[in-house]
């Protein structure tokens, strides 16, 4: 059985080459480097720029002026202008801002703000609830908040906008692109009786399965490990990321085999595959908008595949998640292969060819 499973496992990269599967995967393997390390930005903030100007001369000016001046340092993204000019000026060069003039009204601070037209009134009034909660903050400073910090002991440190790609792009590769190839490679065989003839062989289904899915996870661990380590070098925990490509490349394998025995060739399942491959997709949204998080988007297997990818590749201090994932990888795994040498089994049956 072993001398068997070798040599189709040789056999199978003999086509993968031929078929050009590895120069895909690290071709892109390749352009997801490219995005990430030169095209997406390190920082990206939807927050628009403020550009004020204080003409205000009453009694709270200095406190209006600490205000704007801590949020300049925090946000980075308030600058103070010496007239209004100044800041339509500035406002004209970026799309994405607005101008704030502090003027005086019968002794009293008057704000005005200088909008582009395409704000909503939603954003208009937050940004004055905003301001005007940061001066009563600073106007009635004697009431003392005592400040709880959780988790002090962990070191949380900011990901870069462009690594927050990273783990879509890892799971991307090792479940929708080896589901996807999976699926060719078994038409492949399909158009030339392979299997037919394998099994009038002293072969069994068990192996040839294995040698296919052993197959997507060697072109899994090949794109992920090319990726991060162009894109993070050595700070990735390997190791784990490694067990965690091999056990998601072999469930997406598993997932387009099924899929693969039913049809007889890839125009017939070219819908099925696409549906597929957007329902595994839907949880990226949430990756990046936590809040949006219903049901049906965390009955998908790869929700929790992309937080578990993101603490292998950041440390996030929540193992849970991973242990979670990679035995809720490994029982599918199991429970999968069988399912799919039953499947095969069955539709050779019915047929003498799959």
């Amino acid at each position: 059985m072993l001398k068997r499973y070798i040599s189709l496992l040789k056999k199978d990269i003999k086509i993968a080459f031929r078929n050009q599967f590895f120069a895909i995967v690290i071709g892109v393997a390749l352009l997801f480097v490219g995005l990430i390390n030169f095209l997406i930005p390190g920082e990206l903030s939807l927050k628009p720029s403020v550009y004020y100007f204080i003409g205000y001369e009453g009694r709270i000016k200095p406190a209006l002026e600490q205000v704007l001046e801590e949020a300049g340092r925090e946000h980075g993204n308030v600058h103070r202008k010496g007239s209004v000019e100044e800041i339509e000026a500035e406002m004209r060069k970026d799309y994405n801002s607005l101008g704030m003039v502090i003027g005086d009204l019968e002794g009293k601070p008057h704000i005005e703000f200088i909008m582009q037209g395409h704000e909503n009134e939603k954003v208009i009034n937050a940004l004055v609830l905003s301001i005007k909660d940061n001066i009563r903050s600073r106007m009635h400073a004697d009431k003392e908040i005592k400040t709880v910090f959780l988790n002090q002991d962990q070191d949380a440190k900011k990901i870069p906008f462009n690594h927050t790609w990273i783990p879509v792009f890892v799971v991307m590769e090792s479940v929708l692109l080896g589901f996807f190839m999976i699926a060719v490679l078994i038409f492949l065989e399909k158009d030339e009786r392979t299997l037919t003839a394998y099994m009038v062989s002293p072969g069994r289904i068990p192996e040839y399965l294995a040698s296919k899915i052993t197959l997507m996870a060697i072109l899994g661990c090949i794109s992920s490990l090319t990726l991060v380590f162009l894109t993070l070098g050595l700070r990735a925990e390997y190791l784990s990321l490694f067990v965690f490509v091999v056990l998601g490349s072999i469930a997406a394998a598993i997932s387009g085999l099924i899929l693969a025995s039913f049809f007889n060739n890839v125009s017939q399942a070219s819908v099925w595959i696409i549906a597929f491959s957007l329902i595994l997709a839907l949880p990226f949204m949430s990756y990046y908008f936590p809040s949006f998080a219903p049901l049906i988007v965390k009955a998908v297997p790869t929700y929790y595949l992309l937080f578990a990818a993101r603490e292998i590749l950041f440390f996030g201090g929540n193992r849970g998640v991973l242990y979670s994932a990679l035995k809720g990888l490994a029982l599918f795994d199991i429970a999968g292969y069988l399912a799919a040498v039953a499947v095969y089994r069955l539709r050779l049956t019915k047929s003498q060819e799959v």
